[in-house]
């Protein structure tokens, strides 16, 4: 009986363990779409249907395109505070349609995602500034807000804005 027990317990162990391996392993290949930390703040006026705007990325290893997203995530759902000439620039979509079109953000914004096509960061412009909770990286971008927008309004994300008439 005790010899027994021994064995089921045993497999009980390999069992868990098993389970364990099992679930890490699946957290470690799933792609889930998350913004890094950053702040967004308005740069100056570009051309035409384009924005400037400086983003800062917090962490220790930044890459380019995670400035990228994170500039045309800012567009998009939180806008941008003024520039020197105090233009506030609006959020494009609503509250919400962050959390309402998951599936296409999700698609969209992951690593290697469409958002990249929409922004490009000015040559010369990088920063690096130490912060009480570590590093933030830093650049100036110049997001396309004109493609920007008929992407967002084709995927249903933006409403049109001769939708209203």
């Amino acid at each position: 009986m005790k010899c027994l027990n021994k064995q089921l317990l045993n497999m009980k162990k390999i069992l868990s363990i098993l389970t364990l391996l099992l679930m890490i392993s699946l957290g470690a290949t799933a792609k889930s779409y998350k913004m890094p930390q950053y702040d967004i703040t308005g740069a100056g006026s570009g051309t035409e249907g384009t924005v400037l705007v400086k983003v800062y990325v917090h962490g220790r290893s930044v890459s380019d395109d995670n400035l990228k997203r994170a500039a045309v995530h800012g567009i998009v759902f939180r806008g941008c505070s003024g520039n020197n000439s105090g233009a506030r620039q609006p959020a494009m979509a609503s509250p919400t349609a962050e959390v309402d079109y998951a599936p296409f953000c999700e698609e969209f914004f992951a690593e290697n995602g469409q958002c990249l096509n929409f922004a490009s960061i000015v040559a010369g412009s990088y920063d690096r500034v130490k912060t009480a909770k570590g590093y933030k990286t830093g650049a100036i971008l110049q997001v396309d807000k004109t493609a920007l927008r008929k992407e967002l309004e084709k995927a249903g994300v933006v409403r049109s804005l001769s939708a209203g008439f």
